[in-house]
């Protein structure tokens, strides 16, 4: 007979064992392996990727970019570029760049798409071997998975949304947004090829 309790309690220990290995990984391995305060010295290989759908992603991608981290930047996913133009041109320093550095990519809906459009872009632009990949802190861990799947020969940094994020402030939306991004990291593992 089939012992439904104990097949229950295996589960539940490895989903909770999976998470806590998830926590780690969000809050302590990966921003030590790949988020970057000092970026490279040259510009002319790197390209910066802003992928769109929270806040402040488009902001930061801009501040790196005007730093001289980088000579492009692509801006991927599901927005009106009219409303990024718009802001810009309010903003008299930021106008030029819209015109020489800033693209958009308007067809992904989801990360794996964006990582198609990214390396769609990328076949143009053909001497951009480094991406600072910007996005907020609870996607970076999906989309780093994911573009490094998707972009084999593309050395990749990753730099959040918000630099500092203190997830007592709003503890159920970001348990919340942790809990969902856990899943799909699982689902990116197991069916992203």
């Amino acid at each position: 007979m089939i012992n439904f309790r104990k097949i229950f309690f295996v589960i539940l220990t490895l989903i909770i064992s999976g998470f806590i290995w998830w926590l780690i990984l969000l809050f302590n391995t990966l921003p030590k392996k790949y988020y970057s305060t000092k970026f490279p010295d040259t510009s002319d290989d790197v390209g910066i990727i802003v992928l769109t759908g929270g806040k402040m992603r488009i902001e930061k991608g801009i501040e790196i970019l005007q730093k001289g981290y980088a000579t492009k930047m692509f801006i991927s996913g599901v927005f009106m570029p009219s409303e990024i133009q718009v802001k810009l041109n309010y903003e008299k320093n930021k106008k030029d760049l819209l015109e020489c550095c800033i693209f958009f990519g308007e067809e992904a809906r989801n990360t794996i798409e964006n990582a198609v459009e990214v390396r769609n872009w990328l076949i143009k632009n053909k001497e951009i071997d480094k991406i600072i990949l910007v996005t907020s802190y609870y996607h970076l861990p999906r989309s780093i998975l994911i573009f490094e799947k998707k972009l084999r020969n593309i050395s990749i940094l990753a730099k959040p949304a918000v630099d500092e994020v203190n997830v007592l402030d709003e503890p159920t939306f970001h348990l919340r947004l942790i809990v969902s991004e856990y899943f799909k990291v699982i689902y990116s593992l197991i069916f992203v090829r």
